[in-house]
């Protein structure tokens, strides 16, 4: 029987057993028992990131029903403390309508009838008199908040409301309604914050506190102990308005270091009073985190279970793998012969070691190839970085001289070719105020590596236009130090420089008119040729009936019209400014006090005339005080020449309006 040819997993001679292919083999290989995991966390991420998903939206709606819950509670409550409070103001109506005020006794007869007794009391008044026509027994002396609220009743036809107060010691509230729509007095009912608003124990619960706050914070009505807080302001009022909303939630820390969980709802038809009902965090927490918990808990007992099943798997898959392993490090060593016999070769080892060998002869030959590019590829490394560092729309470069030798994107900007702008073609796109202050930089530049350029300037673009760049660069230098070329960009900058402008000119000139405003009068006031001149306030008449009865609109639609007019009255040499509100000033470049006389008399008629405003016909007048600039120290001193012009224009008003006066030595003795 012949014997067997030996099976040898050794390559052919010749062969290349080292391709590109074993490399990425070898190189990336892992273990199965990763491969393994890695299937097991594949199946089980999609899962686990389902239960996560699901955790949380249950847990949020949870405590969105509880949230939800709470701000029910106190909307229903307001609502219900709202309602009271207004059928009261309804039953004061009622009585104020009736217009029974024979005697005192019928304001204490209302007062028994409707169970309030002292210290309840009613005064009617009318607003601007210190005494009530009228007030019941056990009315005390009135105070500036009552006369107030008189005040705003009469303004309105519906009840007005006070915030809290203490008067005589105790805390009270007010309401006040109008009598009748053509009569001037109100009616003021004046008593402790129970007998309007109140809470029910039965509307909380014994982990829920409720309170009624006036629109400064401080306790009205509250559910439990309210005796001892009424007048108090409650804690975190700030991190209330801070919400910016009528009704809302937020979460606060109590005195004794607990959590606090509020929800609050603000009362329409109120001076902001607002119901506050505040729960233990700790306990709202738990009425939702307690499914939650059970949800999680047995989430994580099904996931270990799962990583449990999957270990066992994976051993099970993995033993006969390790048995071939050990057989095959055994027969690794490659050692000589032995009593026991030759030493197998295995094919794999031999293969890796001949790889190994390959690949660092490889590795040394390429050495020498990168050493050569090593130089270039510095170069290229710092232009790199340079022009990264700078970042720009235009990139340049240009030699020791100052000579462009390329410049990529001129072509974008300028709109002729980037070609045209080599050498020194550039600087003609320079703007000339610009090319003064680029030299001055170039000097010192172009001796000295260590400065780098960095200047603003303004370039011609292909439209004719001329925008703001910024020209940022560096040197590079030769192993010698010495420049060898420099790198640079160009960033626009326009749009930043456009809005500085208008930033400052905005800290000059009034935002609605567009005249120059007050602080150019805050400086020394000065005329042409330092001739003499004449300082003109304006103040407009009949303009705040205009602003009240038309609307704010319409008042500075007025007030951009007055600015036209003077502008089309007044000369080039003379300055007009508004001082704010309906009150300009004029400096006039004039020679005369009549010269001065005849530019505030064609004021007056100008802006006497009648205005059309979106449709409406609009009239007004305007008064004039004039203050003349004779001497050298009127023009030094601006706020003094501002209240010689003052005390004019009151002299003007008292004179009967749209008329204008002069400044003299008497009005500066006398105050007006």
């Amino acid at each position: 029987m012949p014997a067997p040819h030996p099976q040898t997993l050794l390559p052919a001679e010749g062969m290349d057993t080292n391709g590109p292919a074993m490399e990425s083999m070898v190189a990336g290989a892992r273990s199965l028992s990763t491969y393994l995991v890695l299937l097991m966390l594949a199946a089980a991420l999609p899962i686990l990131a389902a239960g996560i998903y699901t955790v949380q939206h249950v847990a949020q709606s949870y405590r969105d029903s509880s949230l939800n819950r709470m701000l029910d509670i106190t909307s229903n409550l307001g609502q219900a403390a709202e309602s009271d409070l207004l059928n009261r103001a309804s039953m004061l109506q009622s009585f104020a309508a009736d217009g029974n005020f024979s005697s005192p006794r019928a304001l204490d007869r209302w007062l028994r009838l409707t169970g309030m007794a002292a210290p309840s009391s009613l005064v009617l008044l009318r607003p601007g008199q210190e005494l009530p026509d009228m007030a019941s027994s056990a009315a005390p002396a009135l105070l500036p908040i009552q006369r107030a609220l008189a005040d705003e009743a009469l303004r309105s036809s519906a009840p007005a409301f006070s915030q809290l107060f203490f008067q005589d010691g105790q805390a009270a509230v007010a309401m006040a309604v109008r009598v009748a729509a053509a009569s001037p007095q109100v009616l003021v009912l004046t008593t402790p914050p129970a007998e309007v608003v109140s809470i029910a124990p039965s509307q909380t619960s014994d982990s829920v506190l409720m309170a009624i706050t006036d629109g400064e914070g401080r306790i009205l009505a509250r559910s439990a102990q309210a005796e001892r807080f009424i007048g108090t302001t409650v804690p975190d009022w700030a991190r209330l308005q801070a919400v910016g909303a009528h009704r809302g939630s937020f979460e606060a820390l109590r005195a004794d270091g607990g959590q606090v969980i509020f929800s609050f709802y603000q009362l329409p038809k109120t001076p902001g009073w607002v119901v506050v009902a505040g729960e233990p965090l700790q306990a709202f927490n738990a009425r939702w985190q307690t499914p939650v918990i059970h949800i999680v808990l047995a989430s994580l007992s099904a996931l270990a279970i799962a990583g449990l099943l999957c270990a066992w798997v994976s051993r099970q898959l993995l033993r006969p793998i390790r048995q071939l392993t050990i057989s095959t490090r055994t027969g690794a060593s490659y050692a000589a012969a032995t009593g026991d016999g030759q030493v197998l070769v295995v094919q794999e080892y031999e293969i890796l070691r001949q790889s190994l060998s390959r690949a660092r002869a490889r590795i040394e030959s390429t050495l020498a190839a990168q050493k050569q590019v090593a130089a270039a590829l510095a170069a290229s490394e710092q232009r790199a970085r340079t022009l990264a560092h700078a970042g720009a729309s235009v990139q340049w470069s240009l030699d020791a001289k100052g000579r462009a030798l390329s410049i990529v994107g001129w072509q974008a900007l300028g709109g002729a070719p980037d070609a045209q702008a080599l050498q020194l073609g550039w600087l003609r796109h320079v703007h000339p105020e610009d090319a003064a202050q680029l030299q001055n930089q170039a000097v010192p530049l172009l001796t000295d590596h260590r400065h780098t350029l960095d200047v603003e300037l303004r370039l011609r673009t292909q439209d004719g236009a001329w925008r703001w760049m910024r020209a940022r660069g560096a040197a590079i230098v030769d192993e010698q130090q010495r420049i060898s070329e420099w790198l640079g960009v160009l960033e626009d900058v326009d749009d930043r420089k456009r809005a500085q402008a208008e930033v400052a000119y905005l800290a000059l000139h009034d935002p609605l008119t567009g005249l120059p405003n007050r602080s150019l009068l805050q400086k020394p006031i000065c005329t042409p040729g330092g001739t003499a001149g004449a300082l003109l306030y304006l103040d407009l008449d009949r303009f705040k009936q205009v602003n009240d009865t038309l609307g704010h609109a319409t008042g500075d639609a007025l007030l951009c019209a007055v600015a036209e007019r003077l502008r089309e009255l007044l000369r080039d040499t003379d300055l007009v400014v508004r001082m704010g509100g309906d009150e300009f000033c004029i400096v006039q470049n004039a020679s005369s006090a009549q010269a001065a006389a005849s530019l505030a008399q064609r004021v007056i008629d100008k802006l006497s005339a009648d205005y059309v405003i979106e449709g409406q016909r609009v009239s007004i007048g305007v008064s004039v005080g004039i203050a003349l600039l004779t001497q050298p120290s009127d023009t030094q001193d601006p706020d003094g020449l501002l209240r010689k012009a003052d005390r004019a224009l009151y002299q003007a008003k008292q004179q009967g309006r749209g008329r204008y006066a002069f400044y003299t030595e008497a009005l500066g003795s006398s105050s007006p």
